[in-house]
C-alpha cells in the first residue's frame, strides 16, 4: 500500500511538470511523427538509406529502434517481422510507445516531457535529440508546420 501511495505522488508531481507517461502520446502526435517522416506515405515500404539505415513503413523505423522498442508484432523471432510490423501503422505506432517509454526524456530543456521531444527521439535518437542538427531537417520542418496548426 505504501509503495503504490509514493508511486501515485510521484507519478501525480511529474504530471503536474508536464511530464506525461509516453504510453499516452496523443494522436495528433503520431500524426505530425508519421508526416515529418514520409509525409504519412503508408504505401511506403524499407528503404536502405546507408549504413544502419534500412527504415521501414511510414513512420520510418529501423531495426534498432523496433528492437529497443520491445519488438511488437505477432512472431518477434522472426527476423523480417520488423518490417511487417513497422508497415503497418498500428504496429509501428506500438513500437513508437515503447521506444520512448524506454527512452523518453526533455530533450528541448523547457522542463517537459511532450511531443517536441518524441519527435526529436524519434529523428535523433536518445543519445542526439537536443543536437541542433535536427531543427534544420525537413522531418523538423514538416513536423513543426503540422503540429503547430
Amino acid at each position: 500500500v505504501t509503495v503504490a501511495l509514493i508511486v501515485t505522488i510521484c507519478i501525480s508531481l511529474l504530471h503536474g511538470q508536464g511530464f506525461a507517461p509516453a504510453g499516452q502520446i496523443p494522436e495528433k502526435c503520431f500524426d505530425c511523427l508519421c508526416e515529418a517522416a514520409s509525409e504519412c506515405d503508408e504505401a511506403a515500404e524499407c528503404f536502405n538509406k546507408g549504413p544502419g539505415q534500412y527504415l521501414c513503413g511510414p513512420y520510418h523505423i529501423s531495426y534498432e529502434y523496433w528492437k529497443d522498442s520491445g519488438k511488437p508484432g505477432e512472431n518477434p523471432d522472426d527476423p523480417l517481422d520488423f518490417e511487417k510490423c513497422l508497415n503497418s501503422r498500428p504496429c509501428a505506432e506500438a513500437a513508437i510507445k515503447g521506444y520512448m517509454q524506454k527512452w523518453g526524456n526533455d530533450c528541448d530543456g523547457d522542463m517537459k516531457i511532450d511531443c517536441f521531444d518524441w519527435a526529436r527521439i524519434h529523428k535523433g535518437g536518445p543519445r542526439s535529440c537536443n543536437d541542433t542538427w535536427i531543427l534544420n531537417t525537413d522531418f523538423w520542418a514538416r513536423f513543426s508546420h503540422c503540429y503547430t496548426i
